[in-house]
């Protein structure tokens, strides 16, 4: 904060920060690399479109023709796996939280 206004430093200049400014950054390499200390500050998306992703959506889409049940099936299983892992990470997430709060033998804590 600079007088009350918050600001960031770019460059030499403090300029007064907009939480609604949004910069988009494009490279046509196929394989950047970026500093790690980067890496934590900003959000990367890859949106190249891979020969496995498209003969994913392809199958699916002849699938969903020929055999709109087995699609179903396939589409519900992608949802039930997507719903384990998220319940293992919680899971995960628990057994971190009781081991870092632990006192004592941690066998013997029957919570």
């Amino acid at each position: 904060k600079v007088g009350g206004v918050v600001s960031i430093k770019f460059g030499d200049t403090m300029l007064e920060y907009n939480p609604n400014f949004r910069l988009f950054l494009t490279t046509k390499l196929r394989n950047p690399h970026y500093a790690p200390e980067l890496c934590v500050k900003v959000n990367l998306l890859n949106f190249m479109a891979t020969t496995e992703g498209l003969e994913d959506q392809m199958l699916g889409l002849a699938v969903a023709c020929e055999e709109a049940e087995l699609e179903a099936q396939r589409e519900k299983l992608i949802t039930e796996d997507a719903a384990n892992k998220a319940a293992l990470k919680e899971i995960e997430d628990k057994i971190l939280y009781l081991l870092k709060n632990a006192t004592g033998n941690i066998l013997d804590d029957e919570q």
